[in-house]
């Protein structure tokens, strides 16, 4: 069976594309976004009766003739449409997700619809929502090319994929849901054996078991977990995606719901370092001995970040307050409520 034809369209970062909120802000450095938080592409995995619609700013129409299609086509159907993004977190362009089954409008006029905020938009793009997949930030792994060669993502946000060797793994990543093929199992004998009870408090080992095993889940990501926690290295995991990509996980356990932890001058070297700061995380689970623990992810953010003041943030817009001391005291405000149902 002959494949789809597939495009790329290169939007601003965001959690959820799911509407205007101030816990996820459309992230960018390009366009409209230098100077405001909310995009266009605000919407585009928002369902509207039964269907999704796909923002391209208007200055780049897409070229269906490099789809197979018609110079004067008004659209085009059955087409991959692949979403890509910036990481605020370290500045690479990652798959954020796809429709499959995708119309793209050519020369027909675009679809527009009125947002919140009497915010009008058009869009060349729509799909069936059940065609629709959004990845969640820690599944965002599949790195695009952005050197500067003939072929890869340039200044343009349309773009076709380069070569057909990549368009192959993109076609095998979509196909997989977003999953790349384990590399090798994750270590759960090595896990075990450094959660000793003896050797752990309770909270501290119920935090390690909900990060490893939020980690290794598909929604975290399927990574492989090695604990480090004896080694004295400044970070209890160390986490790596099935693409090689490293994590540096600092797990803090809480009984309350205050996110208020501290870290020990090792742990807070490593934290500032330069070579560790972009790949280290502070994943602070509040409540663990409880059934509704949560866990509060903080991430460095190199947007967010400048000199030596920097930043380390969730996904819901929180940022770390470090007080120094000798070592450091972390907190955060609280989590936005969780929807109910």
């Amino acid at each position: 069976m002959a494949k789809a034809p597939v495009i790329f369209i290169n939007i601003g970062w965001m959690v959820e594309y799911a509407g205007i909120s101030p816990a996820d802000p459309t992230v960018g450095d390009f366009g409209f976004l230098k100077s405001s938080s909310i995009g266009h592409e605000t919407w585009n995995f928002a369902p509207h009766r039964g269907r999704v619609y796909g923002y391209i700013p208007r200055s780049a129409r897409p070229n269906l003739e490099k789809l197979g299609g018609g110079k004067n086509d008004a659209s085009m159907a059955g087409v991959t449409v692949v979403w890509i993004a910036k990481s605020p977190r370290d500045h690479q362009n990652y798959i954020v997700g796809w429709y499959k089954n995708a119309t793209i409008l050519g020369r027909s006029d675009d679809i527009v619809l009125k947002r919140k905020g009497g915010i009008e938009v058009g869009y060349k793009i729509h799909a069936a929502s059940d065609d629709a997949t959004l990845l969640t930030p820690p599944r965002r792994q599949f790195v695009i090319p952005t050197a500067k060669v003939k072929g890869n993502l340039g200044q343009s946000p349309v773009w076709y994929g380069g070569t057909d060797a990549f368009r192959e793994k993109v076609f095998d990543y979509v196909k997989a849901g977003g999953a790349f093929p384990k590399s090798k199992p994750s270590n759960k004998a090595n896990r075990n054996r450094n959660l000793d009870p003896e050797a752990r408090k309770k909270i501290e080992l119920l935090a390690v078991k909900h990060a490893t095993e939020f980690y290794e889940s598909v929604a975290g990501g399927g990574h492989h977990v090695k604990s480090v926690e004896g080694d004295n290295v400044g970070w209890d995991l160390t986490v790596t995606a099935p693409t090689g990509a490293v994590l540096k996980v600092e797990v803090k356990g809480l009984s309350g719901s205050d996110v208020v932890v501290e870290l020990t001058p090792n742990e807070y070297r490593m934290m500032q370092a330069r070579e560790h700061r972009q790949d280290y995380v502070v994943y602070i689970v509040t409540q663990a001995d409880a059934r509704d623990a949560r866990s509060h992810v903080f991430l460095h953010n190199k947007d967010l970040s400048k000199g030596r003041k920097l930043v380390w943030a969730s996904a819901d817009g929180r940022k770390l307050k470090i007080d120094r001391r000798v070592a450091a005291r972390l907190s955060a405000g609280p989590a936005p409520s969780l929807p109910s149902g």
